[in-house]
């Protein structure tokens, strides 16, 4: 009953994520702004995931997983009613913000509580049915989606989860175990929460002022103080006798690439999920529906896979399976490199299907080995690192591939609407290249990490 409630807040993120990328056009249109600026929608999102998340578990360790899902799930809901009335651009981003704090409750504590309350044998079973919640909200989020806007407007598209998460709030406090009392409550870091959000807003700030070259002086400003603040956010921690993060996790090699894996699988497949919608309409032709209809495929085949291949990599290891995820994503994201420019419906479905392999094979695994890798005491924090990961990179994706897109096609300031095929795949195809070279990377790393649930540096440390 837990895992089943834990699924269904993922669930609600995964529709809310996916929806809003096939929606991006319209919404887009409707503000009058260019592809670069819509993307704002995205970003918010995951600016906010990605800046409060660590924050979150440190306040679920102090407080109760219970408290802060239920308190992550009323936050999401009520965003979800500001950005259903949003009457401008930036009403909808301020909404964002409020959906993307209640994400992140949700985002920090639907991990931990497979950690606290699941065996290590069944680990990335657990894991793996929180990638399945994300997968089916991914699938069915763009199908509603289209149907929405075809028969509707964009706004219904969060108006609908009001009514979910009003049913949900009570079974929430029904399923979850009730936190212990006498649970220990160490000291909430503020002052390095602080550092860390900051260091996310001013990178994805930079990234963003990175577009055009007016823009350029801001962005680098952005980007050393970025640095700065990552800097001093480490140093801080460091001193620390309960830091926010262990940032001495970072110390070691096989960890760092397991967590880049997961960071750049989520980089490059977000940044694709932000284009593809724009594909299907400009070049294809198609409606918000049938593009809807499109992304169902990836995500409705991982979740059909995704159990079987994390009970299978529970009993054979990790490392295989993280490096078939990268190989598919490559496949997927290639062959939209080399296939994109004939425009055709039947050559974008093995770039579709290889997306959804690959998701299927990062969830349970990748995200296992990550805990497996780090002393038991750190396993509860280092869970919710997975989603970290997750969400730092779909921010990073979604504005990186956004620069790419306007560079490369030279579209900036081009409302959506005006934009023309050639014009389109000049920024697109390129992007596609990219995000499989970042996969290509996501082979190598895994390789090179082996499956073990005692790393080296924990032997030396017993």
């Amino acid at each position: 009953m837990m895992l089943a409630v834990v699924v269904f807040a993922t669930l609600m993120d995964g529709i809310d994520g996916s929806i809003v990328n096939v929606a991006l056009p319209t919404i887009g249109s409707d503000f009058g702004v260019d592809a670069a600026i819509a993307s704002w929608v995205s970003v918010t999102y995951m600016m906010v995931l990605a800046g409060v998340l660590i924050l979150c578990a440190k306040i679920a360790t102090n407080i109760g997983i219970r408290r802060v899902m239920v308190a992550g799930l009323t936050f999401f809901t009520v965003g979800s009613l500001v950005c259903g009335v949003s009457t401008s651009f930036e009403m909808l981003i301020i909404a964002r913000i409020i959906q993307g704090l209640g994400a992140a409750m949700m985002g920090a504590a639907g991990p931990m509580c497979c950690v606290a309350y699941l065996p290590v044998s069944r680990l990335a079973f657990g894991l793996a049915m929180i990638t399945v919640g994300s997968a089916v909200g991914f699938a069915l989020g763009p199908a509603l989606g289209g149907v929405i806007i075809e028969i509707l407007s964009w706004h219904w598209i969060f108006l609908i989860n009001i009514p979910i998460g009003i049913v949900a709030i009570p079974l929430m406090l029904h399923a979850v175990p009730k936190d212990p009392k006498d649970r220990t409550k160490k000291h909430m870091d503020l002052l390095g929460a602080s550092l860390f959000c900051t260091s996310i807003v001013l990178g994805t700030y930079a990234l963003e002022s990175a577009k055009d070259a007016a823009g350029m002086e801001t962005a680098l400003i952005c980007a050393g103080l970025c640095l700065i603040f990552i800097i001093s956010f480490a140093a801080l921690e460091l001193k620390k006798k309960h830091p926010l993060l262990n940032v001495r996790l970072f110390r070691h090699g096989d960890f760092v690439a397991i967590f880049l894996c997961l960071l750049l699988m989520n980089m490059s497949y977000m940044g694709m999920l932000y284009l593809i919608p724009f594909y299907t309409e400009i070049c294809l032709g198609y409606n918000a529906l049938i593009s809807g209809l499109l992304l169902l495929i990836p995500a409705a085949l991982t979740s059909f896979i995704c159990m079987p291949i994390a009970r299978w990599s529970d009993q054979k290891g990790r490392r295989a399976f993280c490096v078939a995820a990268g190989a598919f994503l490559c496949f997927g994201f290639g062959f939209f490199a080399l296939t994109g420019h004939y425009e055709s419906l039947l050559l974008m479905i093995p770039s579709l299907l290889g997306m959804g392999l690959g998701w299927a094979f990062t969830g349970g695994p990748m995200g296992s080995r990550l805990i497996e890798h780090v002393d038991r005491d750190e396993r509860e924090m280092v869970a919710s690192l997975t989603n970290e990961a997750y969400y730092i990179g779909g921010t990073v994706g979604t504005a990186l591939f956004a620069i790419l897109f306007t560079k490369f096609s030279a579209s900036e300031s081009i409302e959506i609407s005006a934009l023309t095929n050639s014009v389109f795949l000049d920024g697109f195809i390129p992007c596609a290249a990219f995000a499989a070279a970042c996969c290509a990377l996501i082979m190598i790393l895994s390789a090179v990490v082996h499956d073990s649930g005692i790393t080296s540096w924990q032997k030396k440390k017993t």
